[in-house]
């Protein structure tokens, strides 16, 4: 056996059993006894962690070198049995994935192992389409529809290729391309109907009735597309009157033919029907109401079933539908408002109640979809804040942890600074803040919300386990920018954007990111520069969840943050916190022994 041969046999050992390891010591978390002996589990999975980074860089880096060399049959072939086993064991690192595809790609192309393609194809697009997943529509990049392009290309091959899962691997592209790639993509969701076209064409030709007429695996997946293609309704509802029209022939076509689950059909036939005026208000709202009765009336809680996770699904996709048609409606604006609330909130009661430890990917994507729909139901600010809480609590513990941190270290600092002199918050003073309440509620919000934007980049954030990509942390860098498109630019959150938005940028206005936020400008900037300098604080000294940094003591940093003020860091809040033994003191204890306490509570408050 080869070196190259050994070292991806141990890579791919070495990765999943790390994963394997990195998944029970976070389950471990969930199970809270007492707080010390929780807290020696905490200590113990950072320890372990930290050594499963560098183990996994170490044989990432040697992956790295054998295929920047170049592939040959056997390497190739190996690389083949790594990205099976990782499909099969649902092991989702995109970036790990992608690389060692687009390699085989380019190695494979020439050959023309056509099943080998399309397997390639198919994977890779899957997995880019999940590295895009939870970030803004129209964010992903062509990159998956050129996969899907290279798919449809070998159509013709279609007699050529012997393995079933690669004729169905065909009708999965254009299931991808008509749903989810549409969804992602506003380009690609302009064709919905040519692709639809198409792959029906392409399924009554001779070419695959001959080979694939009496095959149920190719009918059910041709049933799949006709029921992702009728669910597609909200797309046209706004669109050029001819192509709506284009659309629904096709759809009420399809509902006289096809086996539609009976309770979609009702309701794409009440979209239908509504759109070309044979309802009209009243009798829509009259039928909404049935509908949510019958669907959503008794409400719907966790059991811990497969039946009951499937009923679930199946009920979010209906009530996708009514919000649909709610929206798209012109029926009054109250009975509007309080539908869509009631929906929404019967959704998000049930999400509440499926434990953490069970809240998959599904429910991940869910709720950042809901949360960010049901802001504007929420009748006040506390309201918001508790459902943005919520929302990052559930999805991502170790960024609310953060945000927790950096709300404590920033109301340390500001309780030092308002005892000492007020003005050194006279920018906020002027701004109405005229307390010092007032003031420390300001800034306690802001530090809370300020990475807020990392929701939409969850599944980047989270890796803990090697180091980011280059393509990973451009995209890290992209969540200051993130935060309004999450809120949706809503006003009671006008004085936190400047936060939000420029916590990475320096001081001196002269680097960091987004650079198109002007720094020097924002009336908030003293908030800006207070929690940079938080924000910096807890990342720096955090060695209980950032497990790819050592940490430092408060006071080796402290040294560090001197260095760079008047450039990266407000000058003024450095020496006063420089200067005050008791504020260093404090800070020390907060991000060193404290730390841990602020772990404990936020578990139990996910558990509960």
């Amino acid at each position: 056996m080869s070196d190259k041969i050994q070292i991806i046999r141990n890579f791919k050992e070495i990765y999943m059993n790390n994963i394997k390891k990195y998944s029970d010591y976070n389950d471990s978390l969930y199970q809270i006894n007492n707080f010390n002996s929780w807290k020696e589990n905490l200590i113990q999975r950072s320890i372990v962690i930290r050594t499963m980074f560098k183990e996994n860089q170490d044989i990432i880096d040697q992956i790295d070198e054998i295929l920047t060399e170049g592939l040959d049959d056997d390497t190739a072939y190996e690389f083949l049995l790594v990205i099976k086993e990782f499909k099969d064991k649902e092991i989702h690192d995109a970036s790990i994935m992608i690389k060692i595809i687009n390699y085989l790609i380019a190695f494979y192309e020439p050959k023309e192992k056509y099943e080998i393609l399309i397997y390639l194809y198919t994977l890779g697009a899957l997995e880019e389409m999940e590295f895009f997943l939870r970030m803004d529509n129209d964010s992903v990049d062509i990159n998956p529809l050129l996969k899907y392009q290279k798919i449809l290309a070998l159509k013709s091959k279609y007699q050529e290729l012997n393995e079933i899962n690669s004729r169905r691997d065909i009708f999965i592209a254009y299931y991808n391309l008509i749903g989810p790639l549409a969804d992602l993509n506003a380009n690609v969701r302009k064709d919905i109907i040519k692709y639809y076209e198409e792959v029906t064409n392409f399924y009554n030709s001779d070419l695959v009735q001959s080979i694939d007429k009496d095959n149920e695996i190719i009918k059910e997946e041709m049933h799949l597309i006709n029921d992702v293609f009728i669910t597609s309704f909200s797309y046209f509802i706004d669109s050029d009157y001819s192509t709506e029209q284009k659309y629904f022939k096709i759809v009420n076509s399809l509902l006289e033919t096809e086996e539609v689950d009976d309770d979609q059909k009702k309701l794409i036939e009440l979209a239908y029907k509504y759109s070309y005026g044979e309802y009209d208000v009243n009798e829509m709202i009259a039928k909404l109401t049935y509908f949510f009765n019958l669907y959503l009336g008794d409400g719907i809680k966790y059991e811990g079933t497969d039946e009951n996770l499937n009923r679930f699904c199946n009920l979010f996709d209906i009530a996708g539908i009514i919000l649909e048609l709610l929206r798209t409606s012109v029926m009054d604006p109250e009975i509007k408002y309080s539908y869509l609330k009631k929906v929404g909130f019967t959704l998000l009661d049930y999400i509440k109640s499926v434990p953490y430890k069970d809240f998959t990917s599904y429910f991940d994507d869910v709720s950042s979809s809901l949360y960010k729909s049901l802001l504007p139901f929420c009748e006040n600010l506390d309201q918001k804040v508790s459902l943005l809480n919520l929302l990052v609590l559930r999805r991502q513990p170790i960024t609310y942890i953060h945000s927790i941190m950096v709300k404590k270290i920033t109301v340390i600092i500001a309780n030092e600074m308002l005892e000492y002199d007020r003005n050194m918050f006279k920018q906020l003073i002027d701004l109405g803040y005229d307390t010092d309440e007032k003031i420390i509620n300001y800034l306690g919000n802001a530090a809370l919300f300020h990475d807020i934007g990392k929701c939409l980049t969850v599944g980047v954030i989270n890796l803990q386990n090697r180091k980011l990509t280059d393509e990973e942390f451009k995209y890290i860098k992209m969540h200051p920018s993130k935060s309004k498109l999450l809120l949706g630019d809503d006003p009671a959150f006008d004085s936190y954007y400047d936060v939000m938005l420029g916590h990475h940028r320096t001081y001196d206005g002269k680097g960091g990111y987004p650079l198109d936020f002007d720094i020097l400008s924002s009336k908030y900037k003293i908030a800006i520069d207070l929690i940079a300098i938080a924000d910096s604080i807890d990342a720096a000294t955090d060695i209980l969840g950032r497990n790819y940094t050592t940490g430092k003591n408060f006071y080796t940093l402290l040294e560090e943050l001197k260095e760079y003020k008047g450039t990266r860091y407000n000058p003024e809040i450095i020496d006063f916190i420089s200067s005050d033994e008791k504020l260093k003191k404090d800070l020390d204890n907060v991000t060193g022994r404290d730390r841990a306490s602020v772990y404990y509570d936020v578990y139990k408050e996910i558990i509960k």
